[in-house]
Order: structure tokens, then sequence, then C-alpha cells
């Protein structure tokens, strides 16, 4: 059996090198490949260079849970072990190589994984982690023409605003000031799931050109969004939380 990572390459393993690591009953694994061999000096040189080579590297990569992909890798060739083998495997160092002097070799081991593998498990944990998102229903914020944004809200939105007053007179009396009346109010915040922010900017600026008509919805407020990173179906994209408020017009 013979194992290459990179440039170097190894016949004297020790052990057999196929292996798993992380959480299998969710199927949260990935492949790891352990490799353990006595080496010449020379061949240990040249694990630690290449080693040093990747490492060199892969710490400039942008943090691989923000850019979802594998980055920097290192092609790992095992000919077949009891059945098992693999071809120039993209593969990151899962531990740098360790060594122990024994007379003129050196005990040495190595673990590698599957780069692809291990990102997918990396995605997958990261969805998981993302809390769930109670199902509020959804605001359209429509336009005569040009796409009508859609918001999947993630906070309760109707409420009240500008309803009467409560003072005190001289003698510690309680009495109502303004109108018997209060505006209906949504306090919009949620997941823009249809259209783009500019879309959603564009809808502001048409309705707050035009006379509002009775019982419509009136923007009182400009919008504002945020935008995050998220992770479904193993797939990283970004979700803008799009925060508005509007007044129903009596």
């Amino acid at each position: 059996m013979t194992v290459t990572i990179g440039t170097f390459t190894c016949n004297a393993l020790t052990a057999q090198p196929f292996a798993y690591e992380g959480e299998a009953r969710s199927g949260l694994t990935a492949r790891t490949f352990v490799v353990s061999g006595l080496l010449t000096p020379v061949q240990w040189k040249s694990l630690v260079d290449v080693y040093n080579a990747w490492r060199d590297v892969r710490i400039t990569d942008e943090d691989t849970a923000i850019s979802g992909v594998v980055g920097t890798t290192i092609a790992v060739t095992i000919t077949p072990a009891n059945g098992l083998s693999i071809s120039s495997l993209a593969c990151w160092f899962a531990e740098p190589p360790s060594g122990v002097q024994t007379g003129a070799y050196v005990a040495a081991s190595v673990v590698m994984v599957d780069a692809a593998q291990a990102l997918q498990v990396l995605l997958r944990g990261a969805e998981k982690a993302d809390p769930e998102i109670p199902n509020l229903g959804t605001v359209t914020l429509t336009r005569a023409s040009g796409t009508s944004p859609v918001i999947t809200l993630i906070e309760p939105m109707d409420t009240r605003q500008d309803g009467p007053q409560v003072a005190l007179t001289a003698t510690g009396v309680s009495y109502i000031t303004g109108p018997l009346v209060a505006h209906k109010a949504r306090q919009i915040r949620g997941h823009l799931t249809t259209g783009s922010y500019a879309d959603v900017l564009s809808w502001y600026d048409e309705t707050v050109v035009a006379v509002p008509a009775a019982t419509s919805w009136f923007p009182i407020t400009a919008p504002s969004a945020t935008a995050e990173v998220y992770v479904t179906g193993g797939v990283k994209s970004t979700r803008y939380t799009v925060s508005l408020t509007a007044l129903q017009i009596i």
C-alpha cells in the first residue's frame, strides 16, 4: 500500500489509513486518512515541507464557514488497502505531522480529511444551529410595476400608534388628552424572500409621492436592512432582514 500526499510518498505504513471523524448519528461525518509509518529522514522532511507549504497558503484563505468553499487543498492518493482506495482526493490536514525518532527512522503520523465532506459537515452543522423561524406569515409590498417584494415576518407586526394620552390635573385626577382613536400600525420586520432590497426602496419611493387612500397602508419610516450569511440544505446564502413601519390611513 502506498500513500501520496502532494509530493510526499510513503509505502511503509504501520496501520490501515481509512477512518472517519464527526458525529455518526446525524450523518455529520467526514472521511479521514490516518497515515502512520516509519519514515527516513528524507521522507520526514518531505512530509513536513508539504505541510508547511499547504499551511502557509491555507492560513490566508477566507474563513471557510463564511466563504462556503473548500479553499486550499492538497491531493491525497492511497493505493488499494483492504479494497479501499482514493485517487487525487482534495484534502485538508486535520492534524499536522508528528514524529518520534526511532533509531535511524522517524515514527511519523499525520491525519488528512476529505475537504468536500468536511465542508459539508461544517455547513450542515451551521444550518442545524440556525434557530427555527416562527410561521408569522408574509407581507407583500405591492408595486404598480416591477417586482413586488415579499417579506417573511420574524416578529408580530400589528400594533397601535398615536392613541390618546393620559395626564393629571392639578388636583391629581386623570384626564384624557387627544382624540379617542389610534392608528393601526404595522412594525414590519422580516426576511426578504422575493425581490431585492432595491425593490423595497423603489416601493417606498413610489408610495410616499402619492396621496394615500383611506384604509391604505402608508410608510412612516424609510426601510432599513441588515445582511447575514445563513446555510440551508448545505448551501450558503445571504439573507436580508428588512424593517419599516406603516400606518393605516383613517
